[in-house]
């Protein structure tokens, strides 16, 4: 696990600017934290810091929003602080969102923990005063080394914790690795 302290919203930017230059379809990246702690923020820096142009707006009133990224890649944000576990999240089109060729963000995700899979990374956010906030990140451990020193070198506070295993809420295959296991082979990117 990283943990790191987002002093102010500029670093927000820096570690949604390093998760942009790192995730690589396809991932599924569960975005975690109390109301105003800048999920929807660090989510919509990713978005822009891959070639998103135009309003990037929160879906939480319609979900979900889909975006290309520079590269062509398709980046979904989903928002489920408004559906409910059950009925709801039973009716969601899931299979149009967790591509193998995309990136998915989810906010809110245990409305939809029984539908979804374990995410390729997960981050968790929590206000530490108005105006910074504590980040925790789990990955894969080369995602999680990368992670660390990029936001390091960007001048963000980093701490890496060895977890164990019995510890990780997230898919031990690389981010990126999910093609081979969906697409026959042959028939992948």
């Amino acid at each position: 696990m990283v943990s790191l302290t987002l002093d102010s919203p500029a670093q927000t930017r820096r570690l949604a600017r390093v998760l942009a230059s790192l995730l690589t379809p396809p991932a599924l990246v569960t975005v975690e934290g109390d109301l105003g702690t800048g999920k929807t923020t660090l989510v919509r820096e990713v978005l822009r810091a891959r070639g998103v142009r135009g309003a990037v707006t929160s879906p939480s009133f319609t979900l979900a929003q889909s975006y290309h990224g520079r590269e062509g890649e398709q980046l979904h944000h989903l928002d489920l602080y408004r559906l409910s576990r059950g009925a709801d999240a039973e009716l969601f089109a899931w299979d149009d969102y967790l591509d193998p060729a995309a990136i998915t963000f989810v906010e809110w995700p245990a409305a939809g923990s029984d539908a979804l899979p374990a995410p390729d990374v997960r981050v968790e956010l929590e206000h530490r005063s108005p105006r910074s906030r504590a980040a925790r990140l789990w990955g894969p451990a080369a995602l999680e080394a990368a992670v660390a020193r990029d936001a390091s070198g960007e001048g963000v506070a980093v701490a890496v914790t060895d977890a164990g295993a019995g510890d990780r809420s997230v898919s031990e295959q690389s981010v990126g690795d999910r093609t081979a296991e969906a697409t026959p082979a042959g028939t992948g990117p």
